[in-house]
C-alpha cells in the first residue's frame, strides 16, 4: 500500500479501512504542519513499520515503543503524536462523531473536523486553520489572524464559513480544499 498522502487531493467519501486510517493519521500529523511534508513524513514512517493496514502497524510498534518510532520519524510534536496514535486505536473511523474525535489527546476541533468533512459526504463543518481565517477576513468577516477561538465563536466561524461555500454554491468540504490551494499552494501545504 502507498502510504503517501496527497495534500492537494484529499476529498474521498469511499476510502477502504486502510485508507481511512490513513487519513485520520494525517489529519492528526498535519496540524500547524507543511502538508506535504508531514505526508512524506507519515508515509517513511508507516512503511517501515510491520503490518498490514496502519493501525495494526501502529499496534506492532506498541505503546511502550511508540514515542521512540515517532521520535525516529521525525513528525514532529513526539509526545502528543504518540499518545494520539495510540489513543486512535480503538475508533471506530467511519462512525465515530466529532466529540469522540476531539476525546483524543491533542486532537481539536479543527483535526476532528478536517477528517470527517473530507472523508464524509455532506458534511456542514469547517477546519478553522490559517488559511480559512484568512478567506474569512477577506470576506469582511472578523476572524483572528492566527490560533482559531474555541467554543461558540469556533462555531459561529464556521457557520460563516459554511455560508460563504453554500454563496459559491460548492460542498464544503470541495470549497476547503480550494481555499488551501488560493492560501497555501497545492506544493507547499
Amino acid at each position: 500500500m502507498n502510504y503517501l498522502i496527497d495534500p492537494s487531493d484529499v476529498i474521498n467519501y469511499d476510502r477502504t479501512d486502510s485508507e481511512l486510517e490513513l487519513f485520520w493519521l494525517f489529519s492528526c500529523v498535519v496540524a500547524g504542519k507543511t502538508a506535504t511534508t508531514q505526508a512524506k513524513l507519515l508515509d517513511r514512517f508507516l512503511s517501515g513499520a510491520k503490518g498490514v493496514s496502519p493501525f495494526e502497524k501502529l499496534r506492532r510498534i506498541g505503546s511502550s515503543k511508540m514515542l521512540e518510532a515517532v521520535k525516529a520519524s521525525r513528525l514532529g510534536q513526539f509526545n502528543r503524536l504518540s499518545k494520539t496514535f495510540i489513543e486512535s486505536l480503538n475508533l471506530d473511523l467511519r462512525n465515530c462523531s466529532i466529540d469522540d474525535l476531539e476525546n483524543i489527546h491533542g486532537v481539536g476541533p479543527k483535526t476532528a473536523r478536517m477528517f470527517v468533512m473530507m472523508s464524509r459526504p455532506k458534511q456542514r463543518v469547517a477546519a478553522l486553520d490559517t488559511h480559512v481565517l484568512k478567506h474569512l477576513r477577506a470576506h469582511g468577516i472578523d476572524a483572528p489572524k492566527a490560533t482559531p477561538p474555541a467554543g461558540r465563536r469556533y462555531r459561529e466561524l464556521e457557520q460563516a464559513f459554511v455560508a460563504l461555500a453554500d454563496k459559491a454554491g460548492m460542498d464544503v468540504a470541495a470549497y476547503d480544499l480550494e481555499v488551501w490551494k488560493k492560501y497555501a499552494g497545492a506544493n507547499n501545504g
